[in-house]
């Protein structure tokens, strides 16, 4: 079985389905409490590839800003997934954003290993660049006011 880093990267590089890969690091992100600062910046990375590709500059932009905020936080648990933090830091700087990650030599060669296996996609273009309208988040959605209500009953 992937990690959902993995599967995040192969998301993002072989379909570049930048909203499932926000999907997959947001379970992750929430199972562990949201502890993980470096799921929390690839997620908004996602988000400004998705942003950007239908045309919101303006949140692509804004997306980057909060990313090069976290980005120096993140850095201890960014290098351990096989982000290279030098080459990530210098791609927030470029425009468009690369469509490849950052990654360290050893963790580029087990994904490039990976690519093969993984399955193409049978999305058109357009349900890619709309999948938020396309897509049923009940219940991820359903599962989010649950999780925020416990944590309320929580601190009570």
């Amino acid at each position: 079985m992937l990690t959902p880093f993995y599967q995040y990267t192969l998301l993002f590089e072989c379909h570049a389905d930048y909203f499932e890969c926000h999907e997959v690091l947001e379970e992750a992100w929430q199972d562990g409490n949201r502890e993980h600062l470096g799921y929390a910046v690839l997620i908004q990375y996602a988000v400004a590839h998705y942003h950007f590709r239908r045309g919101n500059t303006a949140g692509a932009v804004k997306s980057v800003a909060a990313l090069k905020q976290k980005l120096p936080l993140a850095k201890s648990a960014l290098e351990p997934l096989g982000i290279d933090m030098e080459a990530f830091t210098r791609d927030l700087e470029r425009w468009p954003l690369s469509d490849t990650l950052p990654l360290d030599e050893a963790t580029r060669r087990q994904i490039d290993r990976l690519k093969s296996t993984f399955e193409p996609t049978s999305l058109t273009f357009d349900e890619l660049v709309h999948k938020h309208i396309h897509r049923d988040r009940t219940p991820v959605v359903e599962e989010r006011l649950l999780a925020l209500e416990q944590r309320q009953k929580a601190r009570r």
